[in-house]
């Protein structure tokens, strides 16, 4: 698989980023892409200028509403819109299940090789009757462009974990509000992104950590509880060569 993206990388310089449909954000050297495959259940990603190489190899989103037998992969959008550094993202209809869900990709640089990406996912549920709403991100960190090399540590419960590359660089990625963690290396048919992919119900009980050396994927999961009408906002960063935005300035909303 790691094979065919650096493949896929290389058509890319010959032929251009929209050949692929792909969404590209910039902000000094720092740039963030998704690729036209994003939208399954391999979420192919690409955050470089932030230190060597390619920091993230996949990074994605899945739902599950209380009663359902499995996770649910965001699917290809209803709208997509990439300005300069920001991207909005939209679904009138997240799987025909009455939620309308908007989300927001922010990248910044602080200086050369340095570089965050801040996500913020806003749903409605716009349902006759209340839901509880399980939300789940999964990434999967190449520190300084390698897999296979990363350790990884929970700074703090059960929300903030680090990834160290055993040679250079580091990335952070921190998740306000997350109840649950699960991290597991890289494997097509058992990693975090397989696991969300099963046809069983998933839920991450904080185990993994500390992990590594070894090939990193992690997944974090929010849990909201929206009556018909109501909104819910959760927010991701993800940081690399740099610390990730402060505690004090992340929000975690449920109207």
């Amino acid at each position: 698989m790691r094979h065919f993206r650096s493949i896929l990388a290389l058509l890319l310089l010959v032929t251009g980023p929209a050949a692929f449909g792909q969404g590209t954000l910039t902000s000094g050297g720092a740039s963030y892409v998704l690729a036209a495959s994003h939208w399954d259940t391999s979420p192919a990603v690409d955050f470089t200028g932030v230190g060597t190489g390619d920091q993230l190899f996949e990074a994605g989103w899945w739902f599950r509403i209380q009663g359902d037998t499995q996770e649910t992969v965001f699917p290809t959008p209803t709208t997509q819109n990439y300005t300069g550094n920001t991207a909005t993202i939209s679904w009138t209809d997240l799987g025909g299940r009455g939620l309308a869900v908007t989300k927001t990709h922010v990248l910044s640089s602080a200086a050369a090789g340095q570089g965050e990406v801040a996500t913020t996912l806003s749903v409605t549920n716009n349902g006759a009757s209340a839901i509880t709403l399980h939300l789940f991100q999964m990434i999967d960190l190449d520190v300084n462009g390698t897999a296979g090399t990363d350790n990884a540590t929970l700074v703090q419960p059960n929300n903030y974990i680090r990834v160290a590359d055993t040679t250079a660089g580091a990335c952070e990625w921190r998740g306000p509000g997350a109840t649950g963690y699960l991290v597991l290396p890289f494997a097509a048919a058992t990693d975090v992104a397989a696991q969300l992919s099963n046809t069983t119900v998933t839920d991450f009980t904080n185990t993994g950590l500390p992990f590594g050396p070894g090939d990193f994927t992690g997944g974090l999961q929010w849990t909201l509880q929206l009556a018909p009408g109501a909104s819910g906002t959760v927010q991701v960063y993800v940081a690399c060569n740099q610390t990730a935005t402060p505690v004090s300035l992340q929000t975690f909303r449920v109207d």
